[in-house]
């Protein structure tokens, strides 16, 4: 139910700042090139995932008010319009991995590259799942595997500087790496103890049951998954690892708070996930069983605050504070709207979420919600500039240290970017629409 709740709020906020954050990157003509373009990408990453909000938020309205059945959501451009958005943002995170925070290719060319990896993600991947009726989707889910090893070896190599050769500037480097990480898996990072213990394979397979009418379980799916979990938890333990190191020698930080708050909801969902052991093996035994209401809430104000809220400030903390984009100048009106928008958007759905769990009257949320804009509106420049403190830029740190070369990238490049990615989303939506009308994998 929170699920269905969060997902038009989720659609909205992904929307809104994907679009404003591709009409920043143009406005930033002064920016570090590599970054300017990093920040495209992420504005993508937000876009897509929006559109993929948008597609799960028909499909749950749909089905929950019974206008669609389970046999013709399995053959609708819907379904095949979701996994297929979801593929493309799988490609978009492997050339975000490449270009941000470290560029592992340092010329133009980086662009060329992204356009042809989401074109051909999006041509061979999504007609291939569509025909197949997504029962080797997993497969895709390797594409995840390269920004997990890249974020993580290149926070690892910076927070060893840091601290062993005393290099003040790499922490930056290493905090990006750490919250693109979090910002990308962060719902599943959460469930780290559940994946060594092994827990989470009773989970796959009430999942792999319950998904049985769509399409049949097999083996190179569970395979598949397993190893995505496998690096999801070493992910998380290495940085838990990492920061408690660092806290010894630099003291803590904000990175390391965030760290150890998902190293702690893991092991508390560990035990809560225990207590529902029979129920998530009802699935396979006799018949899916529902879970328990408090296991219901704790999942709203956990897992799906993290996927649908926390996500894209992560996000947005990355291009706003990174210096990604030009936040002064005749962008600061544009930025401010940004910032409180978002934090707009984020505080009434946090309230909204509270009076479907509490019973709180609706004349008080609506009072703390003008008292939140009051707030917003009175603080806003100091709101502001506590989001966009103007850090060590990634790029500089780099060029400094002469790790890497400088290198630009033409106003037209960019624009051939937009254009690729707009094209792969047109194809992939045609390709699911023509499918689904002419019924090829029914």
């Amino acid at each position: 139910m929170a699920e269905v709740e969060l997902l038009p709020i989720a659609t909205m906020i992904h929307l809104i700042l994907g679009l404003m954050t591709i009409i920043l990157v143009f406005r930033s003509e002064k920016s570090n090139h590599n970054e300017r373009f990093a920040a495209l990408i992420l504005g993508w990453i937000l876009l897509i995932l929006g559109i993929n909000y948008l597609f799960r938020t028909i499909i749950d309205y749909q089905l929950n008010n019974d206008l669609i059945s389970t046999g013709e959501y399995a053959t609708s451009f819907l379904r095949f319009g979701a996994q297929s958005t979801w593929v493309i943002f799988s490609g978009l995170l492997i050339v975000l991995s490449l270009t941000y925070p470290y560029p592992l290719i340092q010329n133009s060319k980086v662009v060329t590259l992204g356009c042809l990896t989401t074109i051909l993600i999006t041509l061979i991947f999504i007609p291939t799942g569509i025909v197949t009726n997504f029962e080797y989707d997993s497969a895709s889910s390797l594409f995840l595997l390269f920004p997990f090893l890249i974020w993580l070896g290149v926070y690892l190599r910076y927070l060893h500087s840091e601290i062993l050769d005393d290099r003040k500037e790499d922490r930056t480097i290493s905090a990006v790496s750490a919250l693109l990480i979090f910002a990308a898996f962060g719902e599943w990072l959460t469930y780290w103890l559940g994946i060594i213990t092994t827990q989470e394979n009773h989970f796959s397979s009430r999942f792999a049951v319950g998904g049985s009418e769509l399409s049949d379980p097999n083996l190179i799916n569970m395979v598949m998954e397993i190893a995505l979990q496998a690096i999801v938890a070493v992910s998380i333990i290495s940085i838990f690892i990492g920061e408690v190191w660092r806290c010894r020698k630099k003291g803590i930080s904000g990175i390391s708070i965030f760290t150890f708050s998902l190293f702690v909801l893991g092991i508390l969902w560990f035990i809560f996930d225990y207590t529902q052991m029979g129920i998530v093996d009802s699935c396979v035994e006799t018949q899916c069983n529902s879970f328990n209401k408090v296991y219901n809430t704790y999942y709203i104000f956990t897992s799906q605050i993290i996927r649908f809220l926390l996500v894209p400030l992560i996000f947005m903390y990355v291009i706003l504070n990174f210096n990604l984009i030009e936040t002064g100048g005749e962008n600061v009106w544009f930025t401010r709207v940004l910032v409180l928008l978002m934090l707009l958007i984020v505080t009434s759905s946090i309230i909204e979420l509270i009076q479907t769990v509490l019973p709180i009257p609706q004349m008080i949320t609506s009072a703390l919600f003008a008292a939140a804009v009051v707030v917003f509106i009175g603080w806003e420049e100091r709101i502001t500039s506590g989001m966009i403190r103007q850090s060590s830029s990634v790029a500089n740190t780099l060029l400094e240290s002469g790790e890497v070369v400088d290198f630009t990238i033409s106003r037209s490049e960019y624009k051939a970017y937009n254009v690729s990615v707009g094209v792969s989303v047109t194809l992939a939506l045609m390709i699911s629409l023509l499918i689904s009308l002419m019924g090829i994998n029914s």
